[in-house]
Protein backbone atom coordinates (compact mmCIF):
# COMPACT_ATOMS: atom_id res chain seq x y z
CA UNK A 1 0.00 0.00 0.00
CA UNK A 2 1.32 3.19 -0.83
CA UNK A 3 1.89 5.88 1.92
CA UNK A 4 -0.25 8.91 2.17
CA UNK A 5 2.02 11.69 3.21
CA UNK A 6 -0.68 14.03 5.21
CA UNK A 7 -2.00 10.53 7.34
CA UNK A 8 -1.19 10.54 10.66
CA UNK A 9 -1.24 7.57 13.01
CA UNK A 10 -1.99 8.80 16.35
CA UNK A 11 -1.33 5.82 19.09
CA UNK A 12 -3.31 6.39 22.70
CA UNK A 13 -6.38 7.64 23.56
CA UNK A 14 -5.27 9.41 26.66
CA UNK A 15 -5.14 12.87 27.04
CA UNK A 16 -1.73 13.08 24.80
CA UNK A 17 -3.35 11.28 21.99
CA UNK A 18 -6.48 12.68 22.15
CA UNK A 19 -4.78 16.87 22.10
CA UNK A 20 -2.24 15.63 19.26
CA UNK A 21 -4.58 13.13 17.12
CA UNK A 22 -7.14 16.84 17.38
CA UNK A 23 -4.58 19.32 16.95
CA UNK A 24 -3.02 17.55 13.84
CA UNK A 25 -6.48 16.83 11.99
CA UNK A 26 -7.21 20.95 12.74
CA UNK A 27 -4.55 21.55 10.77
CA UNK A 28 -6.23 19.19 7.43
CA UNK A 29 -4.39 15.96 7.82
CA UNK A 30 -6.03 12.62 7.93
CA UNK A 31 -6.40 11.37 11.51
CA UNK A 32 -6.61 7.95 12.91
CA UNK A 33 -6.68 6.78 16.65
CA UNK A 34 -5.41 3.82 18.45
CA UNK A 35 -7.09 2.54 21.47
CA UNK A 36 -6.15 -0.53 23.03
CA UNK A 37 -9.36 -1.99 24.15
CA UNK A 38 -12.66 -1.60 22.43
CA UNK A 39 -14.27 0.37 25.53
CA UNK A 40 -11.82 2.96 25.05
CA UNK A 41 -13.28 3.53 21.62
CA UNK A 42 -17.07 3.59 22.75
CA UNK A 43 -16.27 6.37 25.51
CA UNK A 44 -15.97 8.78 22.36
CA UNK A 45 -19.27 10.36 21.05
CA UNK A 46 -18.07 10.65 17.69
CA UNK A 47 -15.48 11.69 15.65
CA UNK A 48 -15.42 15.08 16.13
CA UNK A 49 -13.44 16.49 18.86
CA UNK A 50 -13.73 20.00 20.48
CA UNK A 51 -10.04 21.52 20.90
CA UNK A 52 -9.48 24.20 23.49
CA UNK A 53 -6.73 26.26 24.84
CA UNK A 54 -3.84 27.71 22.86
CA UNK A 55 -5.25 26.22 19.92
CA UNK A 56 -9.10 25.56 19.80
CA UNK A 57 -11.54 24.81 16.90
CA UNK A 58 -13.70 21.30 15.85
CA UNK A 59 -10.86 18.70 14.46
CA UNK A 60 -12.61 15.72 12.92
CA UNK A 61 -10.88 12.24 12.79
CA UNK A 62 -11.14 9.86 10.23
CA UNK A 63 -11.44 6.55 12.34
CA UNK A 64 -11.06 5.56 16.25
CA UNK A 65 -9.94 1.97 16.42
CA UNK A 66 -8.28 -0.57 18.45
CA UNK A 67 -7.67 -2.29 15.43
CA UNK A 68 -3.77 -1.65 14.76
CA UNK A 69 -3.78 -2.63 11.31
CA UNK A 70 -6.83 -0.04 9.99
CA UNK A 71 -5.26 2.28 11.89
CA UNK A 72 -1.61 2.42 10.82
CA UNK A 73 -2.29 0.94 7.42
CA UNK A 74 -0.51 3.73 4.70
CA UNK A 75 -0.22 6.27 7.16
CA UNK A 76 3.44 8.42 6.65
CA UNK A 77 3.76 9.17 10.38
CA UNK A 78 2.86 7.31 13.53
CA UNK A 79 3.01 9.09 16.93
CA UNK A 80 2.82 6.83 19.70
CA UNK A 81 2.44 9.16 22.99
CA UNK A 82 1.25 5.80 25.05
CA UNK A 83 3.16 5.71 28.82
CA UNK A 84 5.83 4.50 27.98
CA UNK A 85 5.71 1.67 30.27
CA UNK A 86 3.00 0.14 26.99
CA UNK A 87 5.77 0.74 24.43
CA UNK A 88 6.74 -3.31 24.48
CA UNK A 89 2.90 -3.89 24.46
CA UNK A 90 2.28 -1.57 21.13
CA UNK A 91 5.69 -3.07 19.42
CA UNK A 92 4.59 -6.63 19.18
CA UNK A 93 0.61 -4.69 18.32
CA UNK A 94 2.49 -3.39 15.32
CA UNK A 95 4.91 -5.44 13.81
CA UNK A 96 2.77 -7.55 11.49
CA UNK A 97 1.86 -4.00 9.59
CA UNK A 98 4.61 -1.62 9.89
CA UNK A 99 5.57 -1.53 5.88
CA UNK A 100 8.86 -0.17 4.69
CA UNK A 101 9.16 3.85 4.57
CA UNK A 102 6.82 4.82 7.34
CA UNK A 103 8.31 6.72 10.34
CA UNK A 104 7.87 5.89 13.74
CA UNK A 105 7.94 8.69 16.29
CA UNK A 106 7.52 7.66 20.35
CA UNK A 107 6.44 10.74 21.88
CA UNK A 108 8.11 10.70 24.44
CA UNK A 109 10.42 7.97 24.84
CA UNK A 110 11.11 8.50 28.08
CA UNK A 111 14.82 6.92 28.84
CA UNK A 112 16.04 4.66 25.78
CA UNK A 113 12.40 3.93 24.98
CA UNK A 114 13.28 3.64 21.19
CA UNK A 115 15.66 1.10 22.01
CA UNK A 116 13.02 -1.00 24.02
CA UNK A 117 11.00 -0.34 21.00
CA UNK A 118 13.20 -1.25 18.69
CA UNK A 119 14.13 -4.81 20.01
CA UNK A 120 10.80 -6.15 20.69
CA UNK A 121 9.77 -5.43 16.83
CA UNK A 122 12.74 -7.46 15.78
CA UNK A 123 12.12 -10.02 18.12
CA UNK A 124 8.37 -9.67 17.18
CA UNK A 125 9.58 -10.49 13.18
CA UNK A 126 9.21 -6.81 12.13
CA UNK A 127 11.68 -6.45 9.06
CA UNK A 128 10.05 -3.01 7.77
CA UNK A 129 12.83 -0.74 6.88
CA UNK A 130 11.22 2.46 8.97
CA UNK A 131 12.52 5.63 10.45
CA UNK A 132 11.94 4.86 14.75
CA UNK A 133 12.51 7.91 16.59
CA UNK A 134 11.65 9.49 19.69
CA UNK A 135 11.31 13.11 21.39
CA UNK A 136 12.59 14.22 25.24
CA UNK A 137 9.12 15.18 26.10
CA UNK A 138 5.96 15.25 25.08
CA UNK A 139 5.23 18.46 22.97
CA UNK A 140 2.12 19.71 24.45
CA UNK A 141 1.15 20.42 28.27
CA UNK A 142 -2.63 18.91 28.06
CA UNK A 143 -5.15 17.78 29.72
CA UNK A 144 -8.63 16.06 28.69
CA UNK A 145 -11.57 16.60 31.21
CA UNK A 146 -13.70 14.16 28.83
CA UNK A 147 -13.44 12.37 25.85
CA UNK A 148 -12.90 14.31 22.75
CA UNK A 149 -12.69 17.63 24.40
CA UNK A 150 -8.71 17.91 25.00
CA UNK A 151 -7.24 21.38 26.01
CA UNK A 152 -3.71 21.88 25.07
CA UNK A 153 -2.05 24.40 27.78
CA UNK A 154 0.83 25.08 26.07
CA UNK A 155 3.29 24.12 23.16
CA UNK A 156 6.88 23.33 24.36
CA UNK A 157 9.25 25.95 22.98
CA UNK A 158 11.82 23.16 22.14
CA UNK A 159 11.51 19.56 21.45
CA UNK A 160 14.52 17.66 21.02
CA UNK A 161 14.94 14.39 18.63
CA UNK A 162 16.86 11.67 18.12
CA UNK A 163 16.27 8.49 15.51
CA UNK A 164 17.54 4.86 16.69
CA UNK A 165 20.13 5.55 13.58
CA UNK A 166 21.74 9.03 13.38
CA UNK A 167 21.19 9.25 10.15
CA UNK A 168 17.73 9.76 10.06
CA UNK A 169 17.25 12.20 12.86
CA UNK A 170 17.67 14.67 9.93
CA UNK A 171 14.48 13.25 7.78
CA UNK A 172 12.38 12.75 11.43
CA UNK A 173 13.10 16.37 11.80
CA UNK A 174 12.25 17.70 8.50
CA UNK A 175 8.55 15.39 8.51
CA UNK A 176 7.63 16.80 12.50
CA UNK A 177 8.80 20.59 11.57
CA UNK A 178 6.40 20.92 9.05
CA UNK A 179 3.59 21.08 12.33
CA UNK A 180 5.88 21.77 14.68
CA UNK A 181 8.97 24.24 14.11
CA UNK A 182 10.25 23.86 17.95
CA UNK A 183 11.32 20.22 17.02
CA UNK A 184 15.07 20.42 16.73
CA UNK A 185 17.58 17.28 16.54
CA UNK A 186 19.48 15.56 19.02
CA UNK A 187 22.66 14.01 18.54
CA UNK A 188 21.68 10.86 19.81
CA UNK A 189 19.43 8.70 21.93
CA UNK A 190 21.98 9.44 24.91
CA UNK A 191 20.84 13.13 24.21
CA UNK A 192 16.97 12.12 24.38
CA UNK A 193 17.19 9.79 26.97
CA UNK A 194 19.24 11.27 29.75
CA UNK A 195 16.98 14.91 29.31
CA UNK A 196 14.12 13.21 30.04
CA UNK A 197 12.67 15.37 32.88
CA UNK A 198 9.44 13.15 33.31
CA UNK A 199 11.58 11.22 35.71
CA UNK A 200 12.27 14.31 37.98
CA UNK A 201 8.85 15.95 37.86
CA UNK A 202 6.82 13.46 38.73
CA UNK A 203 7.74 10.58 40.89
CA UNK A 204 9.18 12.64 43.62
CA UNK A 205 6.69 15.09 43.80
CA UNK A 206 4.10 12.11 43.92
CA UNK A 207 5.82 10.13 46.73
CA UNK A 208 5.95 13.69 48.57
CA UNK A 209 1.86 14.00 48.68
CA UNK A 210 1.59 10.24 48.94
CA UNK A 211 -1.48 11.60 51.49
CA UNK A 212 -2.97 14.40 49.54
CA UNK A 213 -3.35 11.35 46.52
CA UNK A 214 -4.50 8.79 48.68
CA UNK A 215 -7.24 10.99 49.93
CA UNK A 216 -8.17 11.95 46.44
CA UNK A 217 -7.55 15.69 47.61
CA UNK A 218 -7.61 17.83 44.52
CA UNK A 219 -4.12 20.36 44.39
CA UNK A 220 -2.61 21.64 41.67
CA UNK A 221 0.30 19.53 40.79
CA UNK A 222 2.82 21.79 40.39
CA UNK A 223 1.76 24.87 42.12
CA UNK A 224 1.30 23.72 45.48
CA UNK A 225 2.71 20.16 45.29
CA UNK A 226 5.74 21.43 44.86
CA UNK A 227 7.25 23.40 47.83
CA UNK A 228 10.22 24.94 47.77
CA UNK A 229 11.40 21.86 49.59
CA UNK A 230 10.38 19.43 46.59
CA UNK A 231 12.01 21.69 44.40
CA UNK A 232 15.62 21.46 45.97
CA UNK A 233 14.91 17.10 46.24
CA UNK A 234 14.27 17.25 42.60
CA UNK A 235 17.50 19.53 41.84
CA UNK A 236 19.78 17.37 44.23
CA UNK A 237 18.33 14.42 41.86
CA UNK A 238 18.96 16.57 38.70
CA UNK A 239 22.57 17.20 39.69
CA UNK A 240 23.12 12.96 39.34
CA UNK A 241 21.45 13.27 36.08
CA UNK A 242 23.69 15.74 34.58
CA UNK A 243 26.70 13.92 36.20
CA UNK A 244 25.76 10.88 34.54
CA UNK A 245 25.31 12.88 31.36
CA UNK A 246 28.40 14.24 31.39
CA UNK A 247 30.07 10.78 32.07
CA UNK A 248 28.40 9.13 28.89
CA UNK A 249 29.71 12.01 26.88
CA UNK A 250 26.41 14.24 26.20
CA UNK A 251 24.87 17.75 27.34
CA UNK A 252 21.93 18.25 29.10
CA UNK A 253 19.99 20.77 30.43
CA UNK A 254 19.62 21.01 34.17
CA UNK A 255 16.47 21.23 34.81
CA UNK A 256 16.10 24.98 35.86
CA UNK A 257 17.53 25.80 32.48
CA UNK A 258 14.77 23.65 30.97
CA UNK A 259 12.36 25.31 32.72
CA UNK A 260 13.62 28.50 31.53
CA UNK A 261 13.97 27.08 28.15
CA UNK A 262 11.09 25.24 27.28
CA UNK A 263 8.28 27.71 29.35
CA UNK A 264 10.41 31.03 28.89
CA UNK A 265 9.96 31.02 33.04
CA UNK A 266 11.36 33.32 35.06
CA UNK A 267 13.04 32.31 38.14
CA UNK A 268 16.22 32.16 40.47
CA UNK A 269 15.20 28.78 41.59
CA UNK A 270 13.12 25.84 40.36
CA UNK A 271 10.40 26.47 42.42
CA UNK A 272 10.13 30.05 41.59
CA UNK A 273 10.46 29.07 38.18
CA UNK A 274 7.86 26.54 38.48
CA UNK A 275 5.52 28.98 40.60
CA UNK A 276 6.51 31.06 37.07
CA UNK A 277 5.22 28.66 34.77
CA UNK A 278 1.84 29.66 33.46
CA UNK A 279 1.33 26.18 31.72
CA UNK A 280 1.57 24.52 35.08
CA UNK A 281 -1.33 26.74 36.65
CA UNK A 282 -4.12 24.19 35.76
CA UNK A 283 -2.65 20.78 36.12
CA UNK A 284 -3.91 19.12 39.30
CA UNK A 285 -2.08 16.25 40.90
CA UNK A 286 -3.40 12.53 40.41
CA UNK A 287 -6.27 10.98 42.78
CA UNK A 288 -5.02 7.68 42.74
CA UNK A 289 -2.08 6.23 43.81
CA UNK A 290 -1.63 3.88 40.48
CA UNK A 291 -0.78 6.97 38.77
CA UNK A 292 1.60 7.23 35.31
CA UNK A 293 3.99 9.22 37.43
CA UNK A 294 4.55 6.34 39.28
CA UNK A 295 4.16 3.31 36.70
CA UNK A 296 5.77 5.16 33.82
CA UNK A 297 8.20 6.84 35.33
CA UNK A 298 10.33 4.98 37.58
CA UNK A 299 10.86 1.60 35.42
CA UNK A 300 10.95 4.02 31.86
CA UNK A 301 13.12 7.00 33.52
CA UNK A 302 14.55 6.33 36.75
CA UNK A 303 15.74 2.66 36.24
CA UNK A 304 17.50 3.03 32.87
CA UNK A 305 19.17 6.30 34.40
CA UNK A 306 20.11 4.02 37.40
CA UNK A 307 21.56 1.19 35.28
CA UNK A 308 23.54 4.08 33.22
CA UNK A 309 24.89 4.99 36.50
CA UNK A 310 25.84 1.09 37.66
CA UNK A 311 27.46 0.99 33.82
CA UNK A 312 29.02 4.39 34.30
CA UNK A 313 30.08 4.05 38.07
CA UNK A 314 28.16 7.29 38.85
CA UNK A 315 26.66 7.23 42.16
CA UNK A 316 23.02 7.96 42.29
CA UNK A 317 21.61 7.60 45.52
CA UNK A 318 18.51 9.38 45.20
CA UNK A 319 17.42 8.06 42.10
CA UNK A 320 17.85 4.77 43.35
CA UNK A 321 16.25 6.08 47.07
CA UNK A 322 13.35 6.82 44.88
CA UNK A 323 12.76 3.85 43.20
CA UNK A 324 13.12 1.54 46.18
CA UNK A 325 10.71 4.03 47.57
CA UNK A 326 7.94 3.78 44.85
CA UNK A 327 8.48 -0.15 44.76
CA UNK A 328 7.44 -0.24 48.60
CA UNK A 329 4.43 1.54 48.10
CA UNK A 330 4.05 0.00 44.82
CA UNK A 331 4.53 -3.37 46.06
CA UNK A 332 6.57 -4.11 43.30
CA UNK A 333 10.83 -4.64 42.26
CA UNK A 334 10.55 -1.57 39.51
CA UNK A 335 14.02 -2.39 39.15
CA UNK A 336 13.88 -5.94 38.09
CA UNK A 337 10.25 -4.93 35.72
CA UNK A 338 12.13 -1.70 34.13
CA UNK A 339 14.50 -0.94 31.48
CA UNK A 340 17.56 -2.15 33.10
CA UNK A 341 20.85 -3.41 32.11
CA UNK A 342 19.43 -6.70 31.50
CA UNK A 343 16.89 -5.34 29.03
CA UNK A 344 18.97 -2.58 27.30
CA UNK A 345 22.11 -2.87 25.50
CA UNK A 346 23.64 -0.36 27.15
CA UNK A 347 26.85 -0.80 26.15
CA UNK A 348 26.32 -0.79 22.63
CA UNK A 349 24.18 2.41 22.97
CA UNK A 350 27.49 4.10 24.59
CA UNK A 351 29.58 2.53 22.20
CA UNK A 352 27.70 3.61 19.15
CA UNK A 353 27.14 6.99 19.37
CA UNK A 354 28.67 10.50 18.22
CA UNK A 355 31.20 11.58 20.15
CA UNK A 356 30.10 14.39 21.75
CA UNK A 357 31.89 17.29 19.44
CA UNK A 358 28.78 16.79 17.26
CA UNK A 359 26.30 17.80 19.50
CA UNK A 360 24.27 20.81 18.56
CA UNK A 361 24.01 23.58 20.64
CA UNK A 362 21.17 24.20 23.06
Amino acid sequence: MKLQQRSVAVISSGNGGQALAAYYALHGYEVRLYARQQERVEMFPGLDFELQGVVSGTAHLSLISCDMEQVIQGAALIMVTTPAQYHAVIARAMAPYLRDGQTVVLNPGRTFGVLEFDTVLRKSGCHARILLAEADTFVFTCRCEKPGHPAIYQIKDVLRVAALHPCDTASVCLQLRSLFPCVQPAANLLETGLSNIGMLFHPVPTLMNLVRVEAKEQFLYYHEGISPMVASLIERMDAERVQLARAAGVSVLPVLDWVRTRYGSQGDTLYQAIQNTDAYAGVFGPTDLHTRYLYEDVPTGCVPMAALGRLLQVPMPITEAVIQWAGTVCNLDFYSIGRNETRLDLRSLLENSPPSSTLSAH
